[in-house]
């Protein structure tokens, strides 16, 4: 099996593991989309949450893409033609694609304020247009941990979650922003 694999599955057993003394009222089914306001970069997530008496946990499916604000310049000089540059750019690319898990605690409200700790693990694909044109992009795994903070609003089945969220991942690509999502869910 592969090791990221294993890691999901620890991970995911942790974050489990965490609302596994407490009694497991409710089980929550969400989608939900996410963005950097000051970057080009978006997601979407499904989820399930399951939440006992102050802490919880959710699982997530997790797609991530968008393109950078730097741009990547190329110059070319042509020799026989003295004091004559083309310079073309080129916007990067990433893709990420993967899984997250998280733990957290909550106050059990109508109106309940959460915080906790998550993880992804996943594969990204970083490149340049260039790149992208001959097919020449790049893939690693990436991994990465988050604090998020928000709130869910309860109205009797349907579940309401503003969020913000702040990814540190192992990529060597642009640091991430502070990342505002949504998420509306059906509780069970």
């Amino acid at each position: 099996m592969h090791y990221s694999v294993k890691l999901y599955l620890l991970m995911a057993l942790f974050s489990f593991s965490i609302i596994s003394q407490a009694k497991q009222d409710k089980v929550i089914f969400s989608i939900g989309a996410f963005n950097e306001p000051e970057g080009e970069r978006s997601g979407a997530e499904i989820s399930v949450s399951i939440k006992g008496h102050l802490f919880g946990g959710r699982l997530s499916g997790t797609l991530y893409s968008g393109g950078n604000n730097v741009k990547t310049a190329e110059t070319i000089s042509y020799l026989y033609l003295e004091g004559n540059t083309t310079t073309t750019e080129y916007e990067s690319n990433e893709l990420y694609l993967g899984f997250s898990g998280f733990a957290f605690i909550h106050l059990e409200q109508l109106i309940n304020p959460y915080l906790g700790l998550g993880f992804f693990i996943g594969k990204t694909q970083y490149c340049t247009s260039h790149e992208e044109q001959f097919e020449r992009c790049t893939d690693d795994t990436a991994l990465a941990i988050y604090p998020e903070v928000g709130i869910e609003l309860n109205i009797k089945i349907i579940q309401i979650t503003p969020y913000i969220r702040r990814y540190y991942d192992t990529s060597d690509s642009r640091k991430s922003d502070n990342v505002y999502g949504i998420n509306f869910g059906l509780q069970f």
